[in-house]
């Protein structure tokens, strides 16, 4: 806390300076001036709390210092020294809101006491102020403050009682009590879209600000008098999963049901504003003391629960249920592969998920069971025909849409066609061997200084190693092996013809790091070494 003492008497000033008790008094700064031009310098460039002044002085008076100073807004407890006692100094000084007005000679024990009363207003105005600020700030980030207290609450792990409760509530100076209600509603978003089978799209990936968009149009789509949105927390770093908690009013008895009528009003919103699918999974309503354990349910009963997209579930009270699988008949399925009917095979895929949702009979796991059925069938027959199926699925497509596939019937029916288009569509490839072939050479073509294998061939049409050895000697007549050499030679045999690199560089250039290795395979194909096959060609070349 600092004091600034002006006086026009030198003497005043050194006496007040010396023999007042400052660091009793909680004052850690001492400022003097002699007239009002220097005081003034002084509040300019320092904080200053104390004004000690006398009044009488001939270039300016004390009040008129302290009517410059209310007109610049400083916060300051003024103390006025005075030889006369004339009660218009007094009552301009009271107008002036002046703390303390004393006559001269000066007693020092009385004015410490005196400056005492006036550090302790100073110290109940910085606590008024402080409060001030924080109320002020406390109204400008409510919204901030309410969800930093549901993201804590909701993720914390330690259950809290209501006495705990009701002390992070204070502390946080939010006026909930415990005969509040609220209700969690989740929004599951499906934001992806596969693309040609080739790639997948998201609308985060260009959407800026995706939260607080979202979060306005829950808001729009709430506004009304019973429901008010208290928070919205982002529950996954995929952004695909929040959670929007809601203050309700107790009293109204059709809570839930405008909450069901808002959520599919929400739906068709996010679909609208965002081109995003979304499920929304609501809860009873709770107190608050029981919303972070009603919250955990509501997640356990969305994950175990397998519906459509675009749907509000609500979960008054949740029981997992344990539903035996039955297969679909995997035999008419097969058959449907075999003879390329992909719309009779996705629509029974789908007749079967829709026949076990309308007997309640679908869960998680039998979902995931059927899931699995499909892909080891599609996995068996892609073998049947020596095709690779893992090659062929392998990728970040297949595996985000294996991901996303239990998230909903829609989701699996994606996936399930995902897997059912990629297979025909290769089947049908690779039914026309010369297609493949072509792949092959084309392949060679442009690759014939790697290193290649009828495995690394293999990786390149999704077939086995063993089987694209057999179909391509019978297309073309000649081995793998012999047209990769045959090729390597030829290429070999125009750089000798067309360039001056030494031989071992063109054998490194040809796939054959081994100078001695090739050499011996170039006479084997030509009847000459590369040395004597340049030899000859230059001279033919001459003539």
């Amino acid at each position: 806390m600092n004091v600034l003492i002006v006086d026009d008497d030198r003497f005043v000033v050194s006496a007040l300076e010396q023999k007042i008790d400052w660091p009793s008094l909680d004052i850690q700064q001492i400022y003097s001036a002699y007239n009002i031009r220097q005081a003034k310098k002084v509040f300019d460039e320092n904080t200053i709390h104390i004004l000690i002044s006398d009044i009488e002085m001939p270039q300016g008076s004390g009040l008129e210092l302290l009517a410059w100073i209310r007109s610049e807004g400083f916060n300051v407890q003024a103390i006025f020294l005075t030889n006369f006692a004339d009660f218009n100094y007094a009552q301009k000084a009271i107008e002036l809101q002046s703390f303390e007005y004393y006559l001269k000679p000066i007693e020092f024990d009385k004015l410490e006491l005196i400056i005492k009363k006036a550090v302790n207003k100073v110290k109940l105005s910085q606590i008024k102020e402080d409060a001030i600020k924080v109320g002020h700030y406390w109204q400008q980030n409510k919204e901030e403050l309410v969800e930093h207290f549901w993201h804590t609450y909701i993720k914390n792990n330690d259950s809290l009682s209501s006495e705990e409760l009701l002390e992070q509530l204070k502390i946080k100076q939010i006026d909930y009590s415990m005969d509040d209600c609220f209700m969690p509603l989740l929004l599951d978003l499906f934001p992806y879209t596969l693309v040609d089978n080739k790639e997948i799209m998201s609308i985060l990936d260009n959407e800026n600000d995706f939260q607080n968009k979202l979060k306005s149009i829950i808001a729009e789509t709430f506004k009304n008098d019973s429901i008010r949105l208290d928070g919205l927390l982002e529950l996954n770093k995929n952004k695909d999963e929040y959670l929007a908690i809601f203050k309700i009013d107790c009293r109204s008895e059709a809570s839930t049901k405008e909450m069901i009528f808002s959520s599919n009003q929400l739906i068709t919103a996010i679909h609208n504003n965002l081109n995003c699918d979304v499920q929304c999974g609501i809860r009873a309503v709770s107190p608050i003391d029981n919303i972070q354990s009603t919250v955990k349910e509501l997640q356990v009963a969305r994950k175990e629960t397998v519906d459509f997209r675009n749907k509000t579930l609500f979960f008054e009270t949740y029981k997992k249920d344990v539903h035996k699988y039955v297969e679909p008949n995997l035999q008419l399925l097969e058959n449907y592969l075999e003879t390329g009917n992909r719309i009779s095979f996705i629509n029974k895929c789908f007749q079967y998920l829709t026949n076990l949702l309308d007997k309640n009979a679908l869960n998680h796991n039998v979902l995931c069971s059927f899931r699995l059925d499909i892909t080891q069938l599609i996995y068996t027959h892609l073998k049947k025909k020596e095709i690779l199926a893992n090659k062929l699925f392998q990728g970040k497509i297949g595996d985000f849409l294996l991901e996303q596939s239990s998230r909903s019937i829609d989701d699996l029916m994606i996936y399930i066609s995902y897997l059912v288009d990629v297979s025909l569509d290769y089947m049908a490839f690779t039914n026309s061997q010369k297609s493949v072939v072509n792949t092959i050479c084309e392949y060679i073509d442009q690759n014939y200084q790697e290193n290649i294998t009828r495995t690394s061939l293999a990786k390149i049409v999704y077939l086995s190693p063993d089987y694209i050895a057999r179909f391509f000697k019978k297309e073309t007549g000649i081995s793998l092996v012999n047209y990769i050499i045959k090729k390597r030679v030829a290429r070999a045999k125009d750089l000798l013809t067309n360039t001056d690199l030494p031989v071992h560089i063109i054998s490194d250039k040809v796939g054959y790091g081994n100078y001695s290795y090739f050499t011996k395979l170039f006479k084997k194909e030509t009847n000459y070494t590369p040395v004597d096959f340049r030899k000859m060609t230059n001279s033919k070349c001459e003539k």
